[in-house]
C-alpha cells in the first residue's frame, strides 16, 4: 500500500511537472506575441549613447575595455563617468555588433531588439516556476506570470535596447532563485552575475537566496541552516565591496546632472524628502496603473514638493508606509492554522528590496521616474497582484449567496485587465520604433519637459522633417528652462540649417557659456557644439576660432581626433608659407592618428602626407625629380656634380630657380651673401632638389660653408661630361626622412580609402587625389609597374588625367612629378606640354621652353604621320 500510494504520488508530481512545462511554453509564446511589435526599431534615445558612440562595442577598440569602463563607455575613474558598471549586458551587444560587421545599422538595431523580446519571452516562460518554488499554487503562478508578461511598464525595458541590462539582471535573478534548492553553487553563480548586469540586481537575487533557505530552515527541510543563509549574504558583502573599489571607492561618486534628479538636489531638506517620496509614488503607482506611459521624466516635469500640506505629499507618505501593512495582512489571509503565506511574504520582500535602489535611500539616482527600472520590481507586485484577485474571487465563492457571483467578476476583471494591458503593449512598442514618434508620444503625456521638445527638434532637423516645427520646439525649451544649453545649441544649428549664420553663432556662444557655467562642457554634445562654432568662426573670427580649437584638443570626448584634423586643416590654411604653422598642423594630424576616437584615419594620414611634402619643400627636403632624360631632356653637367649633401638645399621663394651653371652661381653667391647676414638660405640648383643643409643660423660656420659650395660649383662647371647613367640618376639617392614619411602617410591613407573620400574634411576629395598623383608617380618612375596598376587601375590614363587637374589646383610640384611618370611610359605632345607648363609656374623657364619645342616638335611628327597615313588611305 505504502508502495501503491508513492507511486501515484510520483505520477502526480510529474504529471504536475508536465502541466507546468506546458503552461510556461504557453506564457512564453503569449509575451512574445504581445511584444511583437518590439521586435523592430531604430536606435533612438540613450540607444545612441550606448551602443551607437559607444567605442567599447567595436571591434576596433579591445574587448577588455569593457571591465574598465562604464556602460555608456566611460572609464570608471573618470569624474565623467555615471558608475554603471554591466560588462555582461556590454558584452551582449558587442557579440552582436561584430555579427553586424560593426555597423550600427538597421540590420543591427532589428538584430538586438529580437534579442530583447526573446529574453523577455524567457523570463516569462520561467516564472511559473518560480512561483510555486515560491510557495503559490500553479493558478496563481500562471496567472501572475501572464500579469507579468502583459504589462505595459514593461515596454520601455524590451523595446528600448538599453533596457537589456533590467532584461539579463531578471534572468539571471530567476535562474538563480530556482536553482538554489537543486544546485545551490549554480545559484550563486548567477546570483552574482547578475551584478554584473544590472548593478541593482544585487539588492533582490543573493538576499532572497538567503531568505529562502531561512523558509527552508523554519519549514524543519534544511540543512546546515546558519551556513547557507550567511553564504549568499557575505558574498554580496564582498561583491559590493569589489564593485566599490573598482570606480574608487565611497568617495567616488557617479556623475549626476542636478536636471535629471531635481528632487534629490533641492536645497530644503522638507522638499528633497518629500518629493523624493512622491518619485517612489509614482513608481509604486505605474505597477498598478500604467499610464500615462514616457520615456523621460526628468527637468521640471514633475514639480517639487515644498510643504507637507500638499496633497500630493500626503498621499505618498501613506502609501509607502501603510504598504508594508498591507502585505503583512494579506499574508495573514492565508489562514491562521498555517501562519503568514510564504508566497506573498517573498514577493513582498522581492518587491521592497527591488525598489530600495530606485528610492534614492542608499544613492542617487539620476532620474526621477523611470519605467524600465521597474521590471524587476513587477515580478513581485504580479504574484502579489495574482493571489489578492484569486484570494477575492474565493472568498466570494464561500459565502454562497449573491457575492457568490464575485469569482465571475473578478474572472471577467482579470480577462479585461490582460486584454487591455496586451493592446497597450502593442501599440506603444510602435513608438518605439523611430525616435521622432518616440519624442512626439512622450510629449502628449509629459509636455512640460524642455528635453523632450530638444529632442523631437534636433530629430526632425536630422530627418530632414519641418524646420519651422523644429525652431518651435527648440524656443518651446528655451522658454520652459532659459538655462538649458542643449536647447541654445540645437536653436543655433536650426539658424544655421535656415541661413542665418549670425543668429546661429549668438546660440552656439550662449549654449557653451551655459555648459561652462554647469561644468558640461567637455560631456555630452558640448565638445561638437564647439566644434561647429569653432567651424563657423574661421572665416569671421580667426582668433576665437583658434582659441576653441585649442580646447577642444585638450577635451577627451569622441570629437577629439575629428578636432586635430579640423584644427590642422585650419593651421594649414592659416600658414601662407609659415612653416611653423605647418609643423604644427603635421603634429595635429599625428595626434589625431594617436587620438582613441573621432579621427577620420584616411583624411588625417592623406594631410599629413601633404603637409610634410609642403615642409619638405620649406625647409630644403623636398623629394628629389628623376632625372630629365626621362623626359628627354639632356641633363646638366649640375645634374652630375657629387654635391655634398650638407652643403645644399632647395631655393628660397624670393630667388627663382636658373637652369643654367651661370644661373645657379649667380644663386649661389646669392646664398653667400645671405648666409654673411645669418639668415636662412635655400638653394634651387637647375630644379635638382638636394636635400641635407639646414637653414644657415650659425655664423661661425658660414664662410667655410660658402667656399666649399662655391668649389663644389666649379667642379662641376669644369668636369667633362660623363658616359655613366648610374652617376646622375636620382632615383637611386636615399629620400630624406621627411620624404619617407610624407609617402608613408599617403600610402596609408589611400589603403584605408578604398574610394574617393567624401568627408568634408576633404572637399572634393582633393588630397585624395593628390596621394593617387604623388604616390602612382613614385612608383611608376621606380618602375614598380605592378604596384602602379594595383593603384590606378591604368596609369597610362590616369595619370595625365592627375597631373592635370594638380596643376589646376596650383600644385605644380606634384603635377611635375606626375607628367614626368606619364613622359617615362609614353611620350606626346601633350605630356610636354604639361611639363613645360609645370616648369615654367615653378620658374625654371629654360626646362620650360625646352618641353614647349619638343611638344612642338611632337606636334609636327604627329601631324606628317597623320598626313601620310591619308595619303596611303587615298591610294
Amino acid at each position: 500500500m505504502a508502495a501503491m500510494a508513492h507511486m501515484k504520488k510520483s505520477i502526480a508530481t510529474i504529471k504536475h511537472a508536465g502541466l507546468l512545462v506546458a503552461l510556461s511554453l504557453l506564457v512564453g509564446v503569449i509575451s512574445f506575441a504581445v511584444f511583437k511589435n518590439a521586435l523592430q526599431g531604430e536606435f533612438v534615445y540613450d540607444d545612441t549613447y550606448a551602443i551607437v558612440h559607444n567605442p567599447d562595442l567595436y571591434s576596433s577598440q579591445p574587448w577588455i575595455d569593457i571591465f574598465r569602463h562604464d556602460f555608456w563607455g566611460f572609464p570608471l575613474e573618470s569624474e565623467k563617468s555615471h558608475k554603471s558598471y554591466r560588462p555582461l549586458t556590454t558584452l551582449t551587444f558587442r557579440f552582436q555588433m561584430r555579427y553586424a560587421g560593426d555597423q550600427a545599422d538597421s540590420q543591427a538595431a532589428n538584430m538586438m531588439h529580437m534579442f530583447n523580446v526573446l529574453i523577455h519571452a524567457l523570463n516569462c516562460g520561467l516564472l511559473p516556476a518560480l512561483f510555486c518554488a515560491f510557495g503559490f499554487r500553479l493558478t496563481e503562478s500562471v496567472l501572475a506570470a501572464l500579469l507579468f508578461a502583459c504589462h505595459p511598464v514593461h515596454v520601455e525595458a524590451v523595446a528600448s535596447l538599453v533596457g537589456r541590462a533590467e532584461l539579463l539582471a531578471a534572468l539571471t535573478t530567476i535562474l538563480s532563485l530556482i536553482l538554489w534548492q537543486l544546485h545551490w553553487p549554480s545559484s550563486l553563480l548567477f546570483a552574482s552575475s547578475a551584478l554584473l548586469c544590472k548593478e541593482t540586481a544585487t539588492a533582490v537575487a543573493l538576499p532572497l537566496c538567503s531568505c529562502l533557505e531561512l523558509f527552508q530552515w523554519m519549514s524543519g527541510k534544511a540543512s546546515r541552516p546558519v551556513l547557507k543563509i550567511l553564504l549568499p549574504l557575505v558574498l554580496m558583502a564582498a561583491l559590493l565591496a569589489a564593485r566599490l573599489a573598482l570606480h574608487g571607492g565611497l568617495q567616488a561618486r557617479p556623475f549626476i546632472h542636478p536636471e535629471a534628479n531635481p528632487g534629490a538636489f533641492a536645497a530644503d531638506p522638507i522638499t528633497r524628502v518629500l518629493t523624493l517620496h512622491y518619485y517612489l509614488f509614482r513608481h509604486l503607482r505605474l505597477l498598478i496603473w500604467p499610464w500615462p506611459l514616457c520615456c523621460d521624466w526628468s527637468y521640471m516635469s514633475i514639480a517639487s514638493l515644498a510643504s507637507a500640506r500638499d496633497l500630493r505629499a500626503m498621499i505618498p507618505l501613506w502609501v509607502i508606509y501603510g504598504l508594508p501593512w498591507c502585505l503583512f495582512k494579506l499574508s495573514r489571509e492565508h489562514g491562521a492554522a498555517k501562519g503568514v503565506h510564504r508566497g506573498i511574504l517573498i514577493s513582498s520582500l522581492w518587491l521592497l528590496m527591488s525598489l530600495l535602489p530606485v528610492s534614492n535611500l542608499l544613492f542617487t539616482v539620476g532620474f526621477t521616474v523611470a519605467e524600465r527600472v521597474l521590471y524587476i520590481p513587477s515580478i513581485g507586485s504580479s504574484a502579489i497582484l495574482a493571489r489578492f484577485l484569486l484570494q477575492l474571487g474565493r472568498q466570494g465563492h464561500s459565502q454562497g449567496h449573491w457575492q457568490g457571483h464575485r469569482q465571475g467578476v473578478v474572472g471577467v476583471a482579470l480577462l479585461l485587465v490582460l486584454f487591455v494591458w496586451s493592446r497597450t503593449c502593442l501599440e506603444h512598442s510602435k513608438v518605439w520604433w523611430t525616435g521622432e514618434s518616440l519624442y512626439r508620444s512622450a510629449l502628449t503625456a509629459n509636455p512640460r519637459n524642455e528635453k523632450l521638445h530638444d529632442l523631437l527638434a534636433t530629430r526632425l532637423q536630422n530627418s530632414g522633417g519641418n524646420l519651422e516645427e523644429a525652431i518651435w520646439h527648440a524656443e518651446a525649451a528655451i522658454k520652459l528652462n532659459a538655462g538649458y544649453w542643449h536647447a541654445h545649441a540645437t536653436l543655433g544649428q536650426l539658424k544655421l540649417a535656415t541661413g542665418s549664420k549670425s543668429l546661429a553663432i549668438e546660440h552656439y556662444k550662449k549654449a557653451l557659456l551655459l555648459a561652462e557655467r554647469q561644468q558640461l562642457d567637455d560631456v555630452a554634445d558640448a565638445p561638437k557644439v564647439r566644434l561647429n562654432l569653432a567651424v563657423m568662426l574661421q572665416d569671421v573670427d580667426v582668433q576665437s576660432a583658434e582659441e576653441h580649437f585649442r580646447r577642444l584638443c585638450t577635451l577627451p570626448s569622441s570629437t577629439q581626433g575629428m578636432a586635430m584634423v579640423i584644427f590642422g586643416a585650419f593651421l594649414e590654411s592659416q600658414a601662407r608659407g609659415n612653416s611653423s604653422r605647418l609643423a604644427e598642423a603635421a603634429t595635429m594630424y599625428e595626434s589625431a592618428l594617436r587620438a582613441p576616437t573621432g579621427a577620420p584615419e584616411s583624411v588625417a594620414h592623406l594631410r599629413l602626407g601633404s603637409v610634410l611634402r609642403k615642409l619638405a619643400k620649406l625647409v630644403g627636403k623636398e623629394p628629389t625629380n628623376p632625372p630629365l632624360e626621362a623626359t628627354g631632356a639632356k641633363p646638366t653637367k649640375l645634374q652630375r656634380a657629387k654635391l655634398p649633401e650638407r652643403i645644399v638645399s632647395s631655393c628660397s621663394k624670393d630667388s627663382l630657380p636658373l637652369p643654367s651653371l651661370r644661373g645657379s652661381l649667380y644663386q649661389a653667391s646669392r646664398c653667400w651673401s645671405k648666409l654673411f647676414r645669418q639668415r636662412s638660405c635655400n638653394l634651387d640648383l637647375d630644379l635638382v632638389r638636394i636635400p641635407g643643409l639646414a637653414p644657415c643660423r650659425e655664423a661661425p660656420e658660414t664662410f667655410g660653408a660658402g667656399r666649399e659650395l662655391l668649389s663644389c660649383l666649379w667642379v662641376a662647371y669644369t668636369e667633362g661630361p660623363s658616359n655613366s647613367e648610374e652617376e646622375f640618376l636620382l632615383s637611386t639617392w636615399q629620400l630624406p626622412a621627411t620624404d619617407e614619411r610624407s609617402m608613408h602617410h599617403f600610402q596609408q591613407g589611400l589603403k584605408t580609402a578604398l574610394a574617393p573620400n567624401s568627408e568634408p574634411l576633404d572637399p572634393g576629395a582633393r588630397k585624395w587625389r593628390e596621394a593617387l598623383a604623388v604616390v602612382g608617380a613614385r612608383l611608376t618612375l621606380q618602375g614598380r609597374m605592378e604596384e602602379a596598376k594595383a593603384l590606378l587601375q591604368d596609369p597610362r590614363a590616369l595619370l595625365p588625367k592627375l597631373a592635370t587637374e594638380q596643376l589646376k589646383s596650383g600644385d605644380a610640384s606634384v603635377a611635375l612629378e606626375a607628367f614626368q611618370a606619364v613622359a617615362s611610359l609614353q611620350e606626346s605632345a601633350q605630356t610636354h606640354r604639361g611639363l613645360a607648363e609645370a616648369f615654367e609656374r615653378l620658374g625654371d623657364k629654360a626646362a620650360a621652353m625646352l618641353h614647349k619645342e619638343r611638344a612642338a616638335e611632337f606636334g609636327r611628327t604627329h601631324k606628317s604621320q597623320q598626313k601620310c597615313f591619308l595619303r596611303a588611305r587615298c591610294v
